[in-house]
């Protein structure tokens, strides 16, 4: 096999807006580096690269011109190219969503940093034998949505909410997927690591550019094996699962470095013990396939958009959903714009193969349950569901996770969580998550 690893820096510079919030936020400095880093596989035949990028997420229109460029200069296609973001809330502007808007510059940037980190793992690439395995890291990652026991749905319940709560709403996967590399020796030269959840323990606090928990998986394992060690990491189903746990004591640190610690080396230390139990396997084919599926937008009623303008400069909230009312009236009036624009949201889906093993792709925060799904109907094993990859759709969730109204009505509680309330963060309509599911079974089962 013809391995290489290579990263390329995309730290946001000082001022640059830091999306992720319902406010505008700006970059205050550097807590850590945010890298665009890269596996390079090949077989002899084919080949097949993967991306992990320290950003919220990625447009697909910054994927295709790394593709582009990546393919005049190394004659790898688009097809063998996935592109998948850690979802780090300390990164640049490369999101637009809530108030946050993409700079332009900074998405040429990235994306010509994306096909640097591609074209120098290829040229780093040199004969190396391959390995894959899985572990759990277990009680770090938690549900984020949560049913209470009067039948409704919160995000993140707190106060009197947490004495309601009955079960967690989630399928939650605690796998830690590694694909490892080593020479002839035996000596660890790189991997990949897969597992999911949200990049939000706040390591760049005050507004530092920062990896997030991902550093602490990075640094970890490069001051194990040494610099030279290569660490991509691709995040799983993460739409609704986070690093905070709603079931903790008061006095539990959810944010700031130390939950970072505790995240990264916890599933860095997991991957280490797969890394060093691994068989390694002198060959194994690869392959690469994508296809653009079409989703629903989500509605925005008359009614909707009524609410909306009547409560624009309103500061009131209701309870149980996040954010003041002024700011889900903005989301709905934007929302409805942008459905007159694109009634259909384009949806890049993508499997590459490694032996008998799978990365499947999709450009959402995609909820666990459907991620399930996937792997249970997938004729790979194992299979690894990565979220936020070559394209952002916002949050999506099994048809049932959605509220039959989100309208807010006097004596009605509000139900169905912050990630499925309509906003530009959640513009794909009930039933889209199916959709997505079975088109990504079908693109695995036509590559078997």
């Amino acid at each position: 096999m013809q391995i290489g690893f290579g990263a390329a820096n995309i730290t946001p510079s000082y001022g640059m807006e830091r999306p992720g919030g319902t406010g505008k936020a700006y970059i205050q400095g550097m807590h850590d580096e945010c890298l665009a880093s890269t596996a390079y596989i090949g077989d002899g035949e084919s080949a097949i690269a993967i991306v992990g990028l320290d950003t919220l997420s990625v447009p697909h229109s910054v994927v295709d011109a790394a593709r582009e460029i990546i393919q005049e200069a190394i004659g790898l296609g688009p097809d063998a190219v996935m592109v998948g973001a850690s979802h780090t809330h300390s990164s640049g502007p490369i999101a637009a969503g809530f108030i946050s808007a993409i700079n332009r510059d900074y998405a040429t940037h990235v994306s010509r940093q994306i096909a640097t980190a591609v074209i120098d793992a290829h040229r780093r690439a040199e004969e190396l034998m391959i390995g894959i395995g899985t572990g759990e890291a277990c009680g770090v990652a938690h549900p984020r949505r949560w049913r209470l026991t009067d039948g409704r749905v919160v995000s993140h319940p707190r106060g009197e909410f947490r004495e309601l709560i009955a079960e967690a709403e989630c399928e939650q996967d605690e796998t830690v997927g590694v694909v490892g590399a080593a020479d002839a020796d035996g000596r660890l030269r790189g991997c990949i690591v897969h597992f999911a959840c949200h990049g939000t323990t706040g390591l760049g606090v005050g507004g530092l550019a920062s990896a997030d928990w991902i550093h602490f998986l990075r640094t970890t394992l490069k001051g194990i094996f040494g610099d030279d060690f290569g660490v991509v990491f691709v995040n799983g189903a993460c739409g609704d699962i986070t690093q905070m746990d709603n079931l903790a004591e008061p006095d539990f640190v959810q944010s700031g470095p130390i939950a970072a610690r505790r995240v990264g080396m916890t599933v860095a230390g997991e991957a280490l013990k797969v890394l060093v139990q691994m068989g390694f396997e002198q060959q194994m084919p690869v392959a690469g396939r994508r296809r653009v599926i079409h989703l629903p937008a989500r509605e925005i009623t008359d009614d909707m958009l009524q609410w909306a303008r009547e409560h624009l400069e309103s500061e009131e909230m209701v309870e149980g959903r996040w954010f003041p009312n002024r700011v889900w009236a903005r989301e709905w009036i934007e929302l409805a714009k942008m459905n007159e624009e694109e009634p259909e949201i384009p949806a890049e889906l993508q499997a590459l193969t490694i032996g008998d093993a799978a990365f499947v792709s999709n450009p959402a925060e995609f909820f666990s349950q459907l991620a399930a799904q996937i792997r249970r109907g997938s004729p790979f094993e194992p299979t690894f569901v990565v979220s936020l990859a070559n394209g952002s759709v916002g949050y999506v969730g099994p048809r049932d996770a959605y509220a039959e109204t989100y309208l807010p009505a006097e004596d009605v509680p509000f139900t169905g969580g912050y990630e499925t309330t309509p906003a530009r963060s959640s513009k794909v309509a009930p039933g889209g998550g199916e959709q997505i599911v079975e088109a990504s079974i079908e693109l695995l089962d036509a590559m078997r």
